[in-house]
């Protein structure tokens, strides 16, 4: 077993001295930080010491987390094979079509490790930091300090819209895993990344079968399976529930009661992760529930809570049954649009709660909604109804701060394609500010009078029976239509 070097030297002749503490490590290898500030480096070897078991007093849970964020034992000693193998996953890697995608591309392959360096993403973490360590004693707090809910939607949207475009390549990422996504480190933004690309392959029978303990899809755990997008999508989903609600969704009372199976060959952990044992929320089967983590009510809509279920049921025996990448995106971004901020706590929760979950005692807090229908100039007038008889979309906006609406708000998007901001619209004392960001074709009806927007432009207060109705697109064409009401704290 060989210790982490002090330095390694890149295939351009750079030095990077390495700093100990690992950034993460994923299902073959570990990431460091270098004394840049811009440049980390992937080493890959053997985790030569294995993980405490268990079976001790720590719990599942604990040891899981234990191994995403310690390296036991590992060994970096120089490998022939591995390297020119690495080195050949690599350069297909640059020339993979990966246009403006959140990734980090390799940079350079290092000389005398198996390994390389990557871009290093400035105010950027890992996922794992919007996780709370088991042993956390207010998780309550945890959540709010980074971001809440509302945040953790958002944020998971963006990672599972960057994996729909890689799949629509189409390609395997492979190892998804709470050290591998990364995201802005300042709670009020959302910007979110992809690193260790030497996992991304080709979709095909022969994709390879890495992941990270915790987070493969039992077909990829046993073997039965290379990587495909449905492993993909299973790992995300492992991944996004420990985001929400703040616990493993198989680490609950039955594995963490410890033993062994009824044939005495595995211990409740690996059954679990193969697929053979319950997750905490099973609708059929609740031996593995648990009370840890955050409640489920509070964080999981309905549409949010299905998906959930459609992966870890139906998905964790047959994986043609589990949510795309695709399902994921549109549903999390639908959930996030319908998030509230409480005025009491500053928590984040979604509007069909009514109060607030965390302080129940305090008012609703105001907000504009922002209801979305079709509209089609041959069969509407300019008054204000709406075609659809059902809305396409709905949009929460917080009442006491200015709200950014996201593209796939005002026209379809699909999962694989660029969401940017569309319009900014700031609350003044009297009324609202509208202002077109992408060069959106943007109308208001005011007063039974359509008025172009091009620029910042003040509307009245959208109170009941005042509502503000914007036109998404060419008064002649068919397009998306909101209409602004503002709802009273209650």
């Amino acid at each position: 077993m060989s210790s982490f070097p002090d330095s390694v030297v890149d295939d351009d002749g750079n030095i990077h001295h390495l700093l100990k503490e690992p950034l993460g490590r994923g299902g073959q290898g570990v990431v460091l930080r270098t004394r840049s500030p811009h440049i980390a480096v992937k080493l890959i070897g053997e985790f030569t010491e294995s993980a405490p078991s268990v079976e001790s007093k720590q719990g599942a849970s604990q040891e899981l987390w234990n191994q995403l964020t310690r390296v036991p034992g590992f060994d970096v000693a120089p490998d022939g094979e591995k390297q020119a193998t690495l080195r050949r996953r690599l350069a297909d890697v640059h020339l993979l079509p990966l246009p403006d995608l959140h990734v980090a591309q390799p940079l350079a392959m290092l000389r005398d490790h198996v390994g390389y360096t990557m871009r290093l993403l400035k105010g950027m973490v890992p996922i794992r930091s919007l996780i709370a360590d088991p042993g956390e004693r207010n998780l309550a707090e945890f959540y709010l300090s980074t971001g809440g809910l509302g945040r953790r939607l958002e944020l998971l949207a963006n990672a599972a819209g960057i994996l729909s475009r890689i799949h629509a390549v189409p390609l395997v990422y492979a190892d998804i895993s709470p050290n591998n996504i990364f995201v802005s480190e300042q709670k009020d933004a959302n910007e979110v990344w992809l690193i260790d690309l030497d996992n991304l392959d080709y979709l095909s029978a022969n994709a390879n079968g890495v992941y990270t303990p915790g987070f493969g899809a039992p077909e990829v755990v046993t073997g039965r399976a290379g990587a495909s997008t449905l492993s993909d999508s299973y790992a995300f989903a492992v991944l996004a529930f420990w985001v929400l609600a703040q616990v493993h969704p198989f680490l609950g009372d039955f594995v963490d009661e410890g033993g062994w199976d009824d044939d005495g060959d595995l211990d409740r952990e690996e059954l679990a992760f193969r697929g053979d044992a319950p997750w905490i929320e099973d609708t059929q089967e609740d031996s593995n529930r648990t009370p840890k983590g955050i409640p489920r009510h509070f964080v999981l809509s309905k549409p949010v809570r299905e998906l959930f279920e459609r992966a870890f049921e139906e998905g964790r025996i047959d994986r043609t049954k589990r949510p795309s990448m695709a399902n994921w995106a549109e549903v999390l971004r639908r959930a996030a649009d319908r998030i509230v901020s409480c005025d009491a706590c500053g928590s984040s929760f979604d509007v069909t709660a009514g109060n607030c979950p965390f302080c129940p005692d305090s008012p609703r807090p105001s907000f504009i909604h922002m209801q979305v229908n079709r509209w089609d100039p041959e069969i509407d007038d300019t008054g204000g109804s709406a075609v659809s008889s059902r809305p396409v979309w709905h949009k929460m906006l917080d009442a006491s701060q200015d709200s950014v609406v996201l593209r796939h708000v005002i026209e379809p998007v699909l999962a694989d394609a660029d969401d940017l901001p569309a319009l900014r619209i700031r609350i003044l004392r009297s009324g609202i500010a509208i202002e077109p960001l992408s060069g959106h074709e943007v109308h208001a009806v005011v007063a039974g009078h359509i008025q172009r927007i091009e620029r910042e432009t003040k509307l009245h207060m959208p109170k009941a029976g005042n509502e503000v109705y914007l036109h998404f697109g060419a008064m002649d064409r068919p397009h998306r239509m909101g209409v602004l009401r503002l709802v009273e704290s209650s």
